[in-house]
């Protein structure tokens, strides 16, 4: 069995990448130990069990020829074939993009039996699953998460793209063996899901899917601003928010207007109150202006936050 291939980097070819215009007859989703090869890589996974789901697409287990644990992403059929090919190829050259080691890597696309596949790294757990263990301390992890996925949103940054969609599900801790000592191993954090990224030029006030997590910006720009690439700042701070308070949150629209994130972060000890309130600032303007602003925030020395009120 031998899937499309997609092309690996270099710019477009109109004539390579014509795409079809039906939708496609079936789509087949893999299933436990199927093998399918890409004709791009030329390597072979043996599929695994389904292991998660997103807006877009589910997750699989899989290994390849060289015995890799890795993760497959396939395209949900809710669009028109030609779109979700389309989309597949966006999502895995922004991968290539920005290529990082705190960003999941990314393998191989290709098609096979109607779906669209990305192939990444497979990491252990969204940082969600955290928030479960037993004693769990927030302020235990935070600087840990945040030292990684700061690195990643700069650089993100750097490549003129804007990511749209941090949240614990999007997060992963990953865990690296010694090739010498295979079970000793150490803890990273990675970003992963490119799939809504933008370039900085092209962030629409649609910045998110989740309601939940909308930036203030995105629902009244007139008010609070343009949106850029401190969308990621602010969806920094709620996540960071949520590592140390230990659970997820979810707000209304009525509660991101009125500023609840960033008075849940005042309550925080220094120097996290600090930092989270300043990224959590409704209005763009007086927001953090980079991942490397919020790093040095969050080491600063010990200060209390100012509450400015209504007025950021």
């Amino acid at each position: 069995m031998e899937a499309t291939p997609s092309k690996p980097d270099g710019p477009a070819d109109d004539d390579q990448l014509a795409l079809p215009v039906s939708l496609p007859i079936q789509y087949s989703a893999p299933q436990p130990g199927e093998i399918i090869t890409s004709m791009m890589t030329q390597n072979t996974y043996t599929m695994g069990e389904h292991i998660g789901e997103g807006y877009f697409g589910h997750v699989f287990g899989c290994t390849d020829s060289w015995d890799n644990r890795l993760a497959a992403k396939v395209l949900k059929p809710t669009l028109p074939h030609e779109t979700l090919k389309t989309q597949a190829w966006d999502e895995f050259k922004k991968l290539l993009t920005v290529r990082h080691p705190f960003i999941t890597y990314v393998y191989d696309a290709f098609e096979y039996n109607n779906a669209c596949y990305i192939v990444t790294e497979r990491c252990h757990s969204p940082l969600g699953e955290l928030f479960a263990i037993e004693n769990y301390d927030g302020g235990a992890w935070l600087l840990s998460i945040a030292r990684c996925l700061l690195q990643a949103v700069d650089f993100i940054h750097i490549n003129g793209m804007v990511h749209k969609d941090i949240h614990p599900g999007n997060v992963f801790t990953n865990f690296q063996s010694d090739a010498m000592l295979p079970h000793q191993q150490i803890i990273n954090f990675k970003l992963g899901d490119l799939g809504i990224a933008d370039l900085a030029q092209d962030v629409k006030p649609e910045s998110t899917l989740a309601n939940w997590m909308l930036p203030p910006e995105s629902i009244e720009p007139t008010l609070f601003g343009v949106m850029d690439r401190r969308i990621d700042i602010y969806h920094s701070g709620l996540l960071f928010l949520q590592i140390l308070i230990g659970r997820e949150l979810q707000f209304t629209r009525e509660q991101i207007l009125e500023g609840a994130p960033r008075h849940m972060a005042l309550q925080l000890p220094s120097p996290y109150s600090v930092a989270l309130e300043k990224a959590l600032r409704r209005r763009v303007e007086f927001r953090t202006a980079s991942a490397k602003e919020f790093w040095r925030d969050l080491n600063s020395p010990v200060t209390p936050a100012i509450d400015f009120g209504r007025s950021v």
